[in-house]
């Protein structure tokens, strides 16, 4: 691919940092994934259609998809929904399932194909039910109770089709006998109460009938079937002329979509681009409107179509890409802008065009999802991550089924087949804005390069996350020299102590990826302190490099994740050899999309590997202790371990182990991150064990009753003499508080 840049760069007199973005907010945008997928997920919990209803196949809670016996499901935040029937078209339940567990909340039988909103109201969920097999329209919206699943209220609506919910309305599409359809925007028990309006199929370009979109966005009603229709989503008026397709909507800017024409022109569509009053602002010839799909509301960023980047008031043509006869940009996620041509995924800088990278991806991917640092694509029957840095794959998933749906689920991610609806837990910490780049810098003069220190450089933890690799440490990198450093040893000590204890140690490899950092001796052109003397990069401490967890070290926004107290100091030994033929460079960018990976772990530097180990795990029992007490205590929760110092027994995997301090903690360690909610306990600061000093884990989740727990033991397939039901208490007496698994 090759790039023109056909525009002043800056319009308006808007800077590079104004086009990339119009906030520094370091927040996911709507849509994107709430938490970050560095390295492979695994599989958390799995609901198998057949367990809900013998025969059954889950379907997506919308008649027409589900009548081709496409699966997904809707994202709720704690909740999913979906539907389940006999086959394709015979959807006969609606279904609730928790998010966290995975267990099924409720499953209601419904008579008639189903259709229901992607949001809620009033803590239910409006659906259109329509009774099959009539010639008469018997349609009605009902209302499902989001906790028991209860219908608390219905409402005739014989001719609806659609519901959707926003801004705390109900909006509804309804057929019209005379062709076209009626739009309402209401509330859950008036659906009319806002406005109402008719709109016929007054155009010459009738779309398939095999699909249609409902949805309200950015304060615009858009629906799509055999045409597409734009309204305002306060007053109800047309937006849209009667030959507009290929809508999308240009969040804090308007809408864009294709004029279309039959027959199809030969050079190709038009695009008209409007603002939110419908006004047209430009029109670009031979276009296509790339989605603006994982971005914040902006006034300034620029439009993107099929072939290039368009100033968003004047049309001015800022940037354009010539790829092969089958390209064409498609999506733009934060600051970057990604290309399609088959199998190729292309990405470009949104501000000026330049490419960043391209990857051979597969035939026929798609796009699946986000956490802003990668990009998720589905190519037949394989999960594809993708960096949005350098274009890297990152992992990648495969199934035994081409027919799977990937999508957002409360606070990680999950795919839904006909059989089965699997959830797997975020591997990273939480997301940030997506697709950051930094500004193009257009007035280097070379003053900034940077040189070789020949002293360790200052790195300062800023913050702490598990995953299921092991301890990432986001740390702020300083030169010790006023020149700045370049860091290419091949094996570099890292060792981080809190209060004089151990926490990590291991040794890094800079040698295939050198770190710059920036000089220390510089001034902004206003004469304050340089405020880019650092880079942030982060370091994945894997089982066995370190001791201590998030919790214990820090303010906790998470189980998972903290920001580094302050106390924690960190020491820096090269042991290894730099590249010389390196003297000097341009800084790095600050990033920390790919942790750098120890080579090999390190011993604890405060004292022996027993003592460290004693100490982390006193120092995690006490972090612990509070959650324990406040949202544990005299419930049944799921015991998986219990292990004191010199006791000979089983691993987790089977093997004889005679139990040290550093092997009860390394089972803890690795158990944590197998099931990130475990805690854990010493068994004397409780009535309920008899027996003193033993290390207790227990899930962190509390359960109805003795069964339950069990159940969650089943679940994971533990061992029956590993993982049984307890109850923890200072209130009572051991007796009574433990089941055992047959």
């Amino acid at each position: 691919m090759s790039v023109a840049v056909v525009g002043a760069l800056v319009a308006g007199g808007l800077t590079a940092v104004d086009l990339l973005r119009s906030s520094d907010e370091d927040v996911p945008v709507a849509g994107q994934l709430a938490n970050t997928y560095p390295t492979q997920p695994q599989q958390g919990w799995t609901l198998v259609a057949e367990d809900i209803l013998p025969g059954g196949i889950f379907m997506w809670p919308d008649s027409l998809a589900a009548s081709y016996g496409t699966a997904a499901f809707t994202d709720l935040g704690s909740t999913l929904m979906t539907t389940i029937g006999t086959g394709p078209g015979q959807q006969t339940e609606v279904v609730a399932v928790d998010a966290v567990t995975g267990a099924v909340k409720w499953a209601t039988p419904v008579d008639g194909t189903i259709s229901c909103a992607t949001q809620a109201i009033d803590g239910t969920l409006p659906c259109v039910v329509r009774q099959r097999n009539t010639t008469e329209s018997t349609a009605r919206v009902q209302f499902f109770d989001l906790d028991t699943g209860e219908i608390e209220w219905e409402i005739d609506r014989p001719t609806a089709s659609m519901v959707e919910v926003s801004d705390g309305s109900v909006f509804t599409v309804d057929g019209l006998q005379r062709g076209g359809y009626t739009f309402s925007r209401g509330n859950s028990r008036d659906l009319e109460a806002q406005w109402s309006t008719d709109e016929l199929w007054d155009s010459e370009c009738v779309g398939s009938g095999d699909s249609h979109i409902f949805e309200v966005v950015d304060g615009i009603v858009h629906f799509q079937s055999a045409r597409d229709y734009v309204l305002s989503a306060s007053d109800g008026r047309l937006l849209s002329g009667p030959d507009l397709g290929n809508f999308v909507a240009l969040p804090g800017q308007g809408f864009a979509g294709s004029h279309c024409a039959i027959p199809q022109p030969s050079g190709g569509y038009t695009t008209i681009v409007a603002d939110t009053r419908g006004n047209e602002k430009f029109r670009v010839e031979q276009d296509l409107p790339a989605e603006p799909w994982l971005v914040s509301e902006s006034d300034n960023r620029p439009y993107i179509g099929s072939n290039g980047a368009y100033d968003i008031e004047n049309g001015t043509q800022l940037w354009s890409v010539e790829g092969g006869q089958s390209f064409s940009l498609q999506k733009v996620i934060g600051d970057v802008v990604l290309g399609v041509e088959t199998d190729t995924l292309s990405a470009y800088r949104l501000d000026n065009g330049e490419q960043l990278w391209s990857t051979d991806v597969g035939d026929y991917f798609s796009f699946a999802g986000s956490d802003g640092e990668k990009v998720m694509l589905v190519s037949e029957s394989e999960l594809v991550a993708v960096d949005l840095t350098d274009g890297s794959t990152s992992w990648s998933l495969t199934s035994d089924s081409s027919r799977w749906s990937w999508g957002t689920a409360n606070v990680g991610l999950a795919n839904i087949t006909n059989d089965a609806l699997t959830y797997y837990p975020p591997t990273g910490g939480p997301a940030g804005a997506p697709g950051r780049l930094s500004a193009a810098n257009e007035n280097d003069d070379g003053d900034n390069f940077v040189t070789k220190c020949g002293k360790a450089p200052t790195l300062t933890p800023v913050e702490y996350r598990t995953e299921a690799a092991g301890l990432v440490v986001k740390m702020e990198m300083k030169a010790s020299c006023p020149g700045g450093d370049i860091v290419s040893t091949d094996a570099m000590r890292v060792s981080i102590t809190d209060s004089g204890a151990s926490v990590a140690s291991a040794v890094f490899d800079f040698s295939d990826d050198p770190v710059y950092l920036p000089r220390t001796d510089r001034t902004n052109s206003n004469g304050s302190a340089n405020l880019t003397n650092t880079i942030e990069r982060e370091f994945l401490y894997e089982l066995d490099s370190f001791w201590r967890l998030p919790n214990s070290l820090g303010s906790s926004s998470s189980l998972t994740d903290s920001t580094a107290s302050g106390t924690q100091l960190v020491e820096c030994d090269d042991e290894g050899t730099s590249d010389e033929s390196l003297t000097s460079g341009a800084p790095s960018e600050s990033r920390t999309n790919s942790p750098i990976k120890a080579v090999r772990s390190a011993a604890p530097t405060t004292a022996d590997v027993e003592t460290t180990s004693l100490d982390a795990l006193r120092a995690q029992a006490n972090a612990d202790f509070p959650f324990v007490t406040g949202d544990l205590a005299d419930r049944w929760v799921a015991q998986i371990s219990s292990k004191r110092v010199g006791l000979d027994a089983a691993d987790i995997n089977g093997a004889p182990v005679h139990w040290t301090a550093e092997q009860i903690l390394r089972q803890h360690l690795q158990l944590r991150l197998m099931y990130p909610e475990v805690r854990l306990l010493w068994s004397d600061e409780w009535r309920t064990f008899d027996l003193r000093g033993w290390w207790i884990t227990v899930a962190g989740l509390t359960f109805a009753d003795a069964d339950a727990a069990n159940g969650w033991c089943d679940s994971r397939q533990i061992a029956v003499d590993q993982c049984y039901a307890k109850i923890v208490s200072n209130s009572r007496g051991s007796s009574g508080t433990t089941k055992y698994r047959r």
